[in-house]
């Protein structure tokens, strides 16, 4: 009897394991979505500053407040896009406690939460090493040519 209640203890820790994996992977999933769509943001942002400037200067116009509107919205969106990008980052460059499950940087021996040692194979391999490859945009927000 205790060799089976050792076995659902061991199967109900791997649920769990494989419950907050799938929550990481989500969350990282959310991240690089919200990354594509600031993206898109900037991309589009720059195209509406372009225009204003084209048409500005067609006119013989100046409007230095509509294009410090535009310029101060690429700011904040290169900002939104910073901060996610270093949460991509910290959730990729990670690893789990096996013991309370506190993300640690990769190179730890000890978790910095409950001090359980790292298991080699913690240390070893990032926490995502084998997802797949991000989206085919680039990690560079999209900037005009000059």
């Amino acid at each position: 009897m205790d060799t089976f209640d050792e076995f659902l203890g061991k199967a109900k820790n791997l649920v769990d394991i494989a419950g907050k994996k799938t929550g990481e992977a989500v969350e990282l999933a959310r991240l690089k979505m919200n990354r594509i769509q600031i993206n898109s943001d900037i991309q589009k942002t720059y195209e509406k500053l372009g225009a204003f400037v084209y048409k500005f200067h067609k006119s013989g116009e100046t409007n230095d407040e509509l294009i410090d509107i535009c310029v101060g919205e690429i700011d904040g969106l290169l900002a939104q896009l910073d901060v996610i990008s270093n949460k991509i980052n910290d959730i990729k460059s990670s690893v789990k406690c096996p013991q309370c499950g506190t993300l640690n940087d990769q190179g730890a021996i000890y978790c910095a939460k409950c001090g359980a040692k790292m298991s080699v194979e913690t240390v070893a391999e990032p926490e995502y090493a084998d997802a797949p490859s991000e989206e085919p945009t680039s990690e560079e927000p999209f900037t005009p040519e000059e």
